[in-house]
């Protein structure tokens, strides 16, 4: 990992942003926090971003509808945090508990986007199931 000057200021990437929750609470406990990218492929949480922006709850910045297709690479240097509330279906004691093998289990993707990145921090959300059904080795096995 290049090192990088320090910046009074931390610059996130909100990937599997939903509505901005990790977002706002970010900016609460760090106060010199600005999200300088969100990406969430659902509609209706992506219009709320929008919403959320417009009424400057959130920061301004584009949205992404994909992060498998995302280009992590151009936000390396830009990029000091990527937080991500990454889906829980796959390790939801209300969902089918398929774990890595459900095909909402994403986390390669978002791996592979904050590789590209290269954040000094990683900021993840997710259910408790995924620490004792085996994900979290997975996760903290990459990281």
């Amino acid at each position: 990992m290049a090192l990088r000057s320090w910046s009074p200021r931390l610059t996130g990437a909100a990937l599997c942003a939903g509505v901005g929750g990790l977002e706002l609470g970010l900016g609460l406990v760090l106060s010199d926090y600005r999200s300088v990218l969100y990406c969430e492929r659902e509609a209706f949480n992506a219009a709320r971003l929008v919403a959320l922006m417009e009424e400057g709850v959130l920061d301004p910045a584009p949205i992404w509808d994909d992060v498998v297709t995302l280009d992590g690479r151009r936000w390396r240097g830009l990029v000091d945090l990527v937080s991500a509330g990454f889906p829980c279906q796959p390790w939801s004691t209300a969902g089918k508990r398929e774990g890595v093998d459900d095909e909402r289990w994403i986390w390669p993707d978002l791996r592979d986007r904050i590789c590209e990145m290269e954040p000094w921090i990683v900021w993840l959300e997710n259910v408790r199931p995924l620490v004792s059904r085996g994900g979290l080795a997975a996760v903290l096995g990459d990281l």
